[in-house]
């Protein structure tokens, strides 16, 4: 695989799920009424499925990087890949401490 589709499957990807997760839960959380908010499972079976997928590809990505031997070429991506292990994390509690 080429550098550059590498790059792209495990930093760009990941943090354009991230950034639509953050825009769904934002559009959930200002625009579903609080009841119907409640009734259904389907915001949070979203954010587990794809946040689970994100953080795990991730975080696989981000100990590749920290057991590489040239650890001070790629700092940007290993704190990319670091930030996009812990966002999909972060956006559940705050799901679930609004529910």
């Amino acid at each position: 695989m080429k550098p550059r589709w590498r790059r792209v499957l495990l930093y760009v990807l990941p943090l354009a799920c991230n950034l639509a997760l953050t825009v769904y839960l934002a559009w959930q959380l200002g625009y579903t009424p609080a009841f119907d908010r409640h009734t259904r499972l389907q915001m949070f079976a979203l954010m587990y499925a794809v946040g689970g997928i994100v953080v795990a590809i991730s975080g696989v990505t981000a100990f590749a990087h920290a057991t590489a031997r040239d650890k001070a070429a790629a700092r940007g991506w290993y704190a990319l890949a670091l930030i996009n292990t812990i966002i999909p994390t972060v956006l559940l509690l705050l799901m679930l401490r609004s529910a």
